[in-house]
């Protein structure tokens, strides 16, 4: 199984949970693919201090950027671009690299998602109890 996993309201907001997910996952064989909005080198980082362990990431920034897409860069240090292209650059990494399941907190991203993909939209609180009941219930990954 391929596992995508968001950062910002994902991996920082339960940053203990997916890094048992993540090692529990790649034990067991499975891939985890960090993908995330913001450049790779201003978040790995965060991602190495929450524990959480991954084959691959993708960012959209980089992404985009490599690309020669026309973005802008606000005061704040947010990218800007149409929404079609934001969300979709996620949904096409996810498509391309056959993502079986992916833990947002943006449902705006499941519209782009393939259906091949379960999408499951991560609450800003109380995740860990119905996260457990999920993994106990799917019988993927033993904890």
């Amino acid at each position: 199984m391929k596992v995508g996993l968001d950062i910002h309201g994902v991996i920082d907001l339960y940053p203990h949970l997916f890094a048992r997910l993540s090692k529990a996952m790649r034990r067991e064989g499975h891939e985890i693919h960090i993908i995330t909005g913001q450049e790779w080198d201003k978040v790995e980082r965060k991602v190495r201090d929450a524990g959480v362990q991954y084959d691959e990431h993708f960012s959209i920034v980089d992404h985009l950027k490599k690309a020669g897409t026309k973005m802008w860069e606000d005061d704040k240090g947010t990218w800007w671009i149409d929404d079609n292209i934001w969300f979709g650059s996620k949904g096409l990494y996810i498509q391309a690299n056959k993502i079986d399941i992916h833990f947002d907190d943006n449902y705006e991203y499941a519209e782009y998602c393939p259906d091949s993909c379960t999408f499951v939209l991560v609450p800003k609180n109380n995740f860990d109890i119905g996260f457990v009941k999920f993994l106990y219930t799917a019988g993927q990954v033993q904890l």
